[in-house]
């Protein structure tokens, strides 16, 4: 994995912890904790199947706040088979924060 790569991971990481932690939701991550995105998918996954299962209020509110794509999020929530809704919700997450520092590099670059 390059630096940059690592570098994000990191930045993704640190990101959904701060939103979870906004939220009272003790999400034990640190950037030492996942060296690729698929490490970070299997943990955000576990942690995700527990709020849907047992706090689903919190969950909307963490998906609204980290701006997960509200059509994605329709369309997943009214699928039948909901035994992949916690990884696909990881996958959706993970997307969003890429985006998000995908554009925030631009920005401060001055391509936006």
């Amino acid at each position: 994995m390059s630096d940059i790569e690592k570098t994000e991971v990191q930045e993704v990481s640190e990101n959904i912890s701060s939103v979870f932690n906004r939220f009272g939701l003790d999400l034990p991550l640190s950037p030492d904790d996942v060296e690729n995105l698929s490490q970070l998918k299997i943990f955000l996954t576990e942690k995700l199947k527990d709020l849907l299962d047992n706090n689903f209020n919190i969950l909307v509110n963490t998906l609204y706040r980290i701006d997960v794509n509200e059509e994605k999020l329709n369309e997943l929530f009214g699928s039948k088979n909901r035994a992949y809704i916690p990884a696909a919700l990881a996958d959706l997450i993970i997307e969003r924060q890429l985006q998000k520092i995908h554009f925030w590099k631009k920005y401060k670059e001055g391509k936006i």
